[in-house]
């Protein structure tokens, strides 16, 4: 009796927000908030609503792994995958630092970050298709973006869950859980999506529809026990092996086939999140509530615009495409329901999160109605100087692809994997830092305890060693964009020799190449570390510069002396 009042109350809220053009889910979580704080659930009854709740979270991994075409987005999602390779990280890492701020320790700030990176495909194709706004081919291209950050949030997922864990567990065991991870996904995917698609390709052939479907839910609840047996969550299993038989030739029909078990189980899901919510805990963190959803939708529209702007887009497109994205998706639930399983979230954080994801999706068709509106009163309004510091931006954009243009297509991959060395050795620095700043008052905590001496000097010893561990990734940086200048010097040429130009192109760009590279890492290690609050004081940092600038030149000087050495030998033999 209980199940199928919380069933038909989560239908009739679904109808109600559905009259109001919002999806179901919201209604299904509603439900749940209601149930928790009207109804008097019984242990049994919460444990039955607990397994189908699993049983939901396989399915709707299972189904969303189904629904990946791997060579669509071989063909087509290439600009997909590259909003997806620039907002990901940095959604990460801005969510990290946000909670930071909030106050969040380590693990929950990471939690955060991983919550927020992703959008919801089935709330972003219900509002897009009911304004009917945007065209099929832009629609499409929002869904492969959504379907590229489930695939990035299940990668998250997989890499937070040992430090999900960590409370509960020591180093060794960790450490052991970071190596059979690496080990299943790796066999996941070279043996899967080889074995798994002729398996059922194989069934289908020779077999009934009703048993091939049995077959294939029966292999998502396998891959899901194999996956908590790893240390995993259930939902990165069920979605790997959706994404193994998405590659099959009855992909299509298993998933029609299972698409009324899966709507049924999944709304259980969501009324189980809801249940661990009452009103009080809403009215007690209404302000945490929205100051994470502004924190997300000012760090999913600005990093999707960035994207865009980048993939040489528009700005209105970019700034479109990133306002219909602004809805929290299905895996922020299902991180959070991690998280406060293993204890690592507690009420007013899993409260806060879950209330922020509502209000996302409540606010998108608002958003998404008016975001042209927007842009079009913003460039009217907005002052001369930024105005025009903009378009000098989106030229100086435009002049680069076209000199790289001028290059020939073995130069312009090069440029592009130059590109994403680049953006991988910026987000390296990012996390360095994001690393030293939350760990370097436990660090010189327990260096003091362990050897003695006074934090001030072990605080400066921190500092040299996070000074020299940058250093690696900011000479990459600074060799990568000299790299990148070179090729736009040669560009430049190129057009100047077709067009007959007699200037010498590029003069800006000569100029960044002739600065010594080791100053220039030297004065960017010194600037961040200036940047980044840490409890040293003006000179501590000048004494630290000074030390580990000097060991850093004369690493260089020595390498450089035997390298120069070297080579006279060999001219002598």
């Amino acid at each position: 009796m209980t199940l199928a009042v919380f069933i038909l109350l989560a239908a009739v809220c679904s109808i109600v927000f559905n009259r109001i053009k919002l999806p179901p889910l919201i209604g299904y979580i509603v439900a749940g908030i209601i149930i928790a704080n009207v109804w008097t659930v019984t242990p049994e009854s919460y444990e039955v609503v607990e397994i189908l709740s699993d049983i939901g979270l396989v399915m709707l991994m299972f189904c969303i792994g189904l629904e990946i075409n791997l060579k669509k987005i071989r063909k087509q999602g290439i600009f997909a995958i590259k909003v997806a390779v620039i907002q990901l990280p940095l959604m990460v890492l801005g969510g990290a630092m946000g909670g930071t701020l909030l106050g969040f320790d380590m693990v929950q700030c990471i939690c955060l970050g991983a919550i927020i990176s992703g959008s919801s495909t089935a709330v972003v194709m219900a509002v897009l298709k009911s304004q009917n706004r945007l065209d099929k081919e832009h629609i499409e291209m929002l869904v492969l973006i959504t379907i590229m950050e489930d695939i990035g949030q299940v990668i998250i997922l997989s890499m937070i869950t040992p430090l999900i864990a960590g409370s509960t567990m020591n180093i060794n065991e960790i450490i052991v859980m970071f190596i059979s991870i690496f080990v299943f996904m790796i066999i996941s995917l070279l043996v899967g999506l080889r074995l798994v698609p002729r398996m059922i390709n194989w069934v289908s052939d020779n077999v009934s529809d009703e048993i091939l479907t049995v077959f294939s839910v029966g292999l998502a609840f396998s891959m899901a026990l194999l996956s908590i047996f790893i240390g995993l969550s259930m939902a990165i299993g069920a979605f790997l092996m959706g994404m193994m038989i998405s590659a099959s030739r009855k992909s299509k029909e298993i998933n029609h086939k299972i698409e009324p078990m899966r709507d049924l189980f999944m709304a259980v899901f969501f009324i189980d999140i809801g249940m661990k919510i009452t009103v009080g805990s809403l009215v007690d963190n209404i302000g945490l509530i929205l100051i994470i959803y502004v924190l997300f939708a000012v760090l999913k529209v600005s990093t999707v615009f960035l994207a865009y702007w980048i993939g040489g887009e528009t700005g209105r497109n970019g700034f479109i495409s990133a306002t219909a994205l602004v809805a929290m998706g299905e895996f922020a639930f299902i991180i959070a329901a991690e998280a406060h399983s293993y204890g690592v979230a507690d009420d007013a954080f899993y409260t806060s999160v879950v209330g922020a994801a509502l209000v996302s999706m409540v606010v998108l068709p608002f958003l998404t109605r008016y975001a042209p509106d927007m842009w079009d009163k913003g460039v009217i309004h907005c002052p001369k100087p930024i105005y025009g510091a903009c378009n000098n931006l989106n030229c100086a954009r435009d002049n680069i692809y076209t000199r790289i243009s001028a290059t020939s297509k073995r130069s312009q991959k090069t440029f592009m994997r130059s590109m994403t060395h680049s953006y991988i050795n910026l987000l390296v620095i990012a996390a360095i830092e994001i690393v030293f700043y939350l760990g370097i008052k436990p660090a010189v905590d327990w260096l003091s305890a362990s050897f003695g001496g006074d934090s001030l000097m072990w605080g400066m010893f921190v500092l040299a060693v996070n000074f020299l561990i940058l250093a690696v990734p900011i000479y990459h940086l600074v060799n990568n964009v000299k790299f990148l200048d070179e090729m736009i010097i040669t560009g430049a040429r190129r057009i100047a020799n077709m067009e007959g130009a007699g200037d010498e192109p590029g003069e800006l760009y000569q100029k960044f190449l002739n600065i010594n590279t080791y100053l220039m890492v030297i004065a960017i290690d010194a600037l961040i570390l200036i940047v980044v609050p840490n409890y040293m004081g003006f000179w501590q940092h000048m004494v630290v510069f000074a030390i580990a600038g000097s060991l850093l030149l004369l690493f260089v000087y020595r390498g450089m002396h035997s390298k120069k050495k070297a080579k006279e030998e060999d001219e002598d033999h």
